[in-house]
């Protein structure tokens, strides 16, 4: 196991890097959902719900350019645990899909399925990152 005494200065530099550029992002989307769900009127019937719907999408832009930025900053080793990790969420949201789909073909109405495909992902990718930092 990996203490906070373990890790170089380079470690450091780096995770403090990512959180300088992943925060400010998931800050914007809770500001941005939280507008969206007081202002945004999304069982409304207006057409600009449509718009204020996909209004978190903007912040969570900010996430993936934090994250992409990071993956070109640690080393191999840590970027190879990283990409098992999220090729385990991959395979897992793939699969969630497959199964939402085949229900849906065969008649089961799946509400909210784009969400359940989300959620298996990342739990997905999150239990793979533990399993293999450990």
């Amino acid at each position: 196991m990996t203490s906070e005494l373990d890790k170089s200065m380079g470690d450091r530099a780096r995770t403090s890097a990512y959180h300088l550029d992943f925060w400010p992002g998931i800050v914007g989307y809770v500001v941005v959902l939280g507008a969206v769900t007081v202002l945004g009127d999304l069982d409304g019937t207006s057409p600009w719900r449509f718009l204020w719907a996909l209004l978190p999408v903007l912040p969570a832009l900010w996430v993936i350019r934090a994250v992409v930025r990071h993956v070109r900053r640690i080393d191999d080793y840590q970027r190879g645990l990283l990409l098992r990790g999220l090729a385990v969420g991959f395979a897992a949201a793939m699969i969630a899909s497959i199964t939402i789909g085949f229900l849906d073909v065969a008649g089961l109405d799946v509400p909210l399925a784009g969400w359940i495909v989300y959620g298996v992902g990342m739990v997905g990718w999150a239990l793979a990152a533990a399993v293999t930092n450990r």
